[in-house]
């Protein structure tokens, strides 16, 4: 049990050091355009100029339970602060296009309609966005949080977890200090 807390610990610390050392130095994002789930088109980062902005990103079906748990802890610290937003972003590309109707159907089904303006799908761009993002796994998450001017201050992937979370916390609150 002792062994088990430390584990805990030590992960916690190397995440939070990991967090500071990646909000040290910006990265921009590459040019995301989608369409949102309303039909609207998204352009990324463009569209979350002003905003502290998380994009949780899925590349298969499988990855929304991990996408979903991120975005859900992410709204219930963040969601009634009006200077964070999150965009969920579905990356289609590899869904035949015969089918990308039925599969975007079905999102938006699952998607309140409050939320479907930020709800954005992505049918290219597939290969850039997985070397950005270091892509490690299929059904993973992958976050980027980016301050007001739309420059990337903190990454990372994964399922969720508590600890994990933690990292990704404390930067967007560091984010709204400056």
């Amino acid at each position: 049990m002792r062994h088990r807390s430390a584990l805990r610990f030590c992960r916690l610390a190397i995440l939070s050091v990991a967090a500071f050392a990646l909000s040290a130095r910006s990265e921009t994002l590459p040019r995301l355009a989608g369409e949102s789930l309303s039909g609207k088109e998204v352009v990324l980062p463009n569209d979350a100029h002003g905003k502290i902005a998380l994009l949780v990103i899925g590349f298969t079906k499988k990855s929304s339970h991990a996408t979903q748990a991120w975005e859900q802890r992410f709204k219930k610290d963040f969601g009634n602060d009006q200077r964070y937003v999150v965009y969920p972003v579905a990356v289609l590309e590899d869904v035949p296009r015969f089918i990308r109707g039925m599969v975007t159907s079905s999102i938006r089904r699952g998607t309140p309609p409050g939320e479907q303006d930020r709800f954005v799908t992505l049918f290219q761009g597939e290969a850039d966005l997985k070397r950005f993002v270091s892509y490690a796994g299929p059904d993973e998450a992958y976050l980027l949080l980016l301050d007001a001017k739309g420059e990337v201050q903190w990454h990372g992937h994964g399922l969720f977890g508590e600890q994990d979370y933690a990292a990704l916390h404390d930067a967007a609150k560091q984010l709204a200090l400056r």
